[in-house]
This record gives structure tokens, C-alpha cells and sequence, in this order.
């Protein structure tokens, strides 16, 4: 399994394939019991040709995705600030299915079947713990009858994934306290 700690200026992107899952853990505070310290906030069930960027990288966002001024902190402050007086109108904060606002604190275990090329631990493909703020992008994003789509559970589930998922909710619960947590409680890039 790799455990992967994300600092400052840092973008991955995971190819993924059908029957593998992408689970985002909630960190629910230092002092919250053991066996409580982190929550499931959202679970993606992921497809061959999907793929999901995970950033802090302003740069490395993708082009349809516009931060608001309120989701910048920061160096990106000035960065805003230069494209609010050249006349940029804000519109609303984006708030698609396909994205996931993930805070310092908390992880994501990506879970699926072994192939080559990545390290593989029973079912775990990867563990991403957050030491800042990061956009988590899952794409291609699909119309669904006229809705947004990604991730969502396209077919009932089986004994096999169920217990797939569950590993992966169990590597979280079994990892150390997270180094960093955040302090707020608005999503910031920067």
C-alpha cells in the first residue's frame, strides 16, 4: 500500500478501472474517540477511462473549474485579487458531484484490483493523506438525463466490492492520528 502525504504545490492523477472505488474520510477532530476519528463523506464508484485529479495546485485545476474568491487563501489572494481588477465577475461557488472540497486532515483510499505498475496491498492501491487543503476532480463528467454525473453506484453492489470498500474504510480507521488538521471551517486553495 503507498501512503501518500500531501503538502504544498503537489497534483496526482489516478487512471482508473472498472470495480475500483474511491473513498473520501472526513477527519471529525482530534479529540473525537479512536474508533470515531474520521467519517465517510462521499464514496465514488469509478469505471474504465475515469480518472481523478487530486491538487492544491491552482495551475493544475482543470480549465472548466474556477476557484471563487472565497475558496483562495494565501499566495492565490494576490493572484485573485490581479483577476478581479481585470474584471472577472464571479459566478457561483462550482458545486458538481464530480468534485470534492477534501481538508487537511482527512484521507482518501482509492481500493480496486491489482495491475501492474502500482503498488497493491490486498485490495488498497493507494491511501492520500491531506497536510493541506485539496480539490479532488473526477472526470469525464457525464450528463445523466439532463443531471450531472460521476462516481454514483451504477449497478448493485456485490459481496466482493462490499468487502473491498470495507478494507478500505479499515485501512483508514487503522492509520495514526493525521499529522496536520484544519483549523477552519472554510474550504481554502492556497
Amino acid at each position: 500500500m503507498k501512503d501518500i502525504i500531501f503538502g504544498k504545490d503537489h497534483t496526482v492523477r489516478l487512471s482508473c478501472r472498472a470495480g475500483d472505488y474511491l473513498l473520501w474520510c472526513g477527519f471529525n477532530g482530534m479529540f473525537s474517540p479512536k474508533d470515531n476519528q474520521y467519517s465517510i463523506n462521499d464514496i465514488w464508484q469509478l469505471s474504465d477511462g475515469d480518472f481523478i485529479t487530486i491538487t492544491n495546485r491552482q495551475v493544475d485545476l482543470p480549465s472548466w473549474f474556477e476557484l471563487h474568491p472565497l475558496e483562495v487563501s494565501g499566495p492565490l489572494v494576490h493572484w485573485m485579487m490581479k483577476k478581479l481588477d481585470s474584471g472577472y465577475q464571479p459566478s457561483e461557488i462550482v458545486d458538481v458531484p464530480n468534485v470534492w472540497r477534501a481538508f487537511t486532515g482527512d484521507r482518501v483510499v482509492w481500493v480496486g484490483k491489482q495491475r501492474p505498475g502500482l503498488e497493491f496491498d490486498n485490495g488498497i492501491l493507494s491511501v492520500f493523506t491531506f497536510g493541506e487543503n485539496v480539490a479532488i476532480i473526477g472526470e469525464p463528467f457525464t450528463d445523466f438525463e439532463g443531471l450531472p454525473a460521476f462516481g454514483g453506484f451504477n449497478q448493485e453492489q456485490s459481496k466482493e466490492n462490499i468487502a473491498l470498500v470495507r478494507k478500505g474504510w479499515n485501512t483508514i480507521l487503522s492509520l495514526e492520528t493525521p499529522r496536520s488538521v484544519n483549523a477552519g471551517s472554510n474550504w481554502t486553495l492556497g
